[in-house]
């Protein structure tokens, strides 16, 4: 995602209230009449690989299975498979058989590209190994969003022209989960290229799989987001948790509309590399999940050094902390909400705060991809070509346009000290502010405040928090420093523990495959 997106909620004046509030969306009223989700579902053979994988097994006893699993932290699942309450092959299964269900079902989320055909497999080997001592991610069905290398799955990015390409090795970061024995469900769908296609496309559509639907309300509710496959995967209870990234609210934006966790770490802290860029200066990875637990637990095995594990403190309180809360829409209720809990709120207008991104993704992606397209010996090498192919069938391969992959592909390239200073300067701004006003944090409702951050490679995380008045869900957003990941995990934490406003999607159980 990137401040090019919209949010797809009611239109031109919508957007141009939230212009005229200053958020730093960097939003336009173009965008607000952005094409309206289509009920659009590509072939893909999910459900062959799942049928071929559950064949002969009992579909009514895998679902009976749902209080041991359905909104169970990892670490209550892994009790009941303790307790021999459950197996590994119960839980793949399950997960498996509701992605049937619920995913590619008519009407359904659309959110899942591909599905592991080893995972059944994979769970037989983890029930039958069973150690004494396991890491917390031991046989945990895991999605990756389709822009990270799989060397037995294809990665494509959303792309039709990536839809056969299969990397000859994983990325590293999928390497570390898979040493620690998680389970790679399978992929999930994006907005195409990171949301870098048109600013027609709408929010959780790719070339390569079609339109992806928030169950919170199916067809109705935009998934947000790049990530916007990996959020509505995991609200709906399709994996336990799931891998995505961010360039600029790409974690931070479905997260909080899927009423989820979201945690964009501080920028190097899980390797990019084996992942098809959009910005090296920007880009991240990071989990989303149903709690704050599941998020470090999945964050913890993802990390390049162990020195960038964090730890949650059962005690984590908001008592006595300075928290400044960038002003926009709602944010009157968060402030409320932090004194209720003992926070000092102190309001911070950054309306004009603004670091150059996109003009860092506009300068960087063609370069970037080119790099990517080289090591990893991809069918098209470059941005143009990839437009090339797909102006040969526009109604199929770019159906919302392509405006924004030409724009990069013929864009000045940006030198690296150019994107440096402004990842310097939104660093500046932070810290001279958190100085000023004597901040523990910052914070923000859903991905209102994601630029600045996002530039300076901030560690944010957001948490549920209730429903806006239009009855969409909503998120508590908390960042701070550079490298200052543990001090806002815990200040999230604190929220999440004292709050407890998840918003669980029942509107998609009405499109269950029969």
């Amino acid at each position: 995602m990137n401040l090019k997106e919209t949010v797809k909620r009611a239109g031109v004046m919508l957007v141009l209230l939230f212009l005229l509030m200053g958020i730093s969306r960097g939003m336009s009223a173009q965008e607000g009449i952005m094409q309206a989700e289509e009920a659009i579902v590509y072939e893909n053979d999910v459900i062959q690989s799942i049928e071929a994988q559950l064949q002969g097994m009992d579909r009514q006893a895998l679902r009976a299975h749902a209080p041991l699993i359905m909104e169970r932290d990892i670490a209550d699942i892994q009790a009941a498979i303790e307790r021999k309450e459950l197996s590994y092959q119960d839980l793949t299964a399950f997960y498996l058989d509701r992605i049937a269900r619920y995913d590619k079902s008519e009407g359904g989320i659309n959110a899942v590209i591909q599905v592991n055909p080893r995972a059944m497999e994979e769970a037989r080997k983890l029930d039958e190994a069973a150690p004494r001592e396991k890491g917390p991610l031991y046989g945990i069905p895991v999605l990756l969003k389709d822009n990270i290398n799989t060397r037995d799955m294809a990665t494509s990015a959303g792309t039709l022209a990536l839809k056969d390409f299969v990397p000859a090795e994983d990325a590293p970061v999928v390497q570390q989960l898979k040493a620690q024995q998680a389970i790679i469900l399978g992929k999930a769908n994006l907005s195409e290229l990171a949301n870098f296609v048109d600013l027609n496309m709408p929010n959780g559509y790719s070339s390569r799989l079609g339109q992806t639907r928030n169950p919170h309300a199916p067809g109705f509710m935009s998934p947000l987001g790049s990530s916007a496959g990996s959020a509505a995967a995991v609200a709906a209870n399709l994996a336990a948790v799931s891998l995505g990234t961010e360039t600029t609210g790409s974690i931070i934006a479905p997260s909080s509309i899927h009423s989820l966790v979201g945690y964009k770490p501080s920028l190097g802290a899980i390797s990019t590399q084996g992942v098809l860029p959009l910005s090296s200066s920007l880009d991240t990875l990071g989990p989303i999940a149903k709690s704050m637990k599941d998020a470090v637990t999945l964050y913890n095995a993802a990390v390049t050094k162990p020195e960038d594990q964090v730890s949650l403190k059962e005690d984590a309180s908001l008592a006595g902390k300075r928290i400044g809360v960038l002003k926009g829409e709602n944010s009157g209720q968060l402030a409320v909400a932090l004194s209720k809990l003992g926070a000092v709120p102190v309001e911070l207008n950054w309306s004009r705060a603004y670091f150059g991104n996109d003009e860092i993704i506009t300068g960087e992606f063609a370069r970037d991809f080119a790099a990517y397209a080289a090591a990893f010996h991809t069918p098209v090498k470059t941005l143009q070509e990839l437009a090339d192919y797909n102006a040969k069938d526009l109604a199929r391969r770019a159906k919302y346009g392509q405006g924004l992959i030409l724009e990069a592909a013929c864009a000045r390239p940006l030198a690296p000290e150019e994107a440096r200073k402004e990842v310097e300067d939104a660093q500046a701004l932070i810290k001279k502010q958190a100085q000023k006003h004597q901040l523990d944090a910052f914070a923000f409702i859903s991905d209102q405040g994601c630029a600045v951050p996002c530039v300076a490679g901030a560690p944010m995380v957001t948490v549920p928090f209730g429903k806006t008045p239009y009855e969409e869900p909503m998120g508590a957003t908390f960042f701070g420093l550079f490298g200052q990941d543990e001090g806002i995990v815990n200040t999230a934490y604190a929220f999440e523990q004292a709050t407890k406003l998840r918003q669980i999607p029942t509107a998609y159980l009405d499109n269950e495959a029969k």
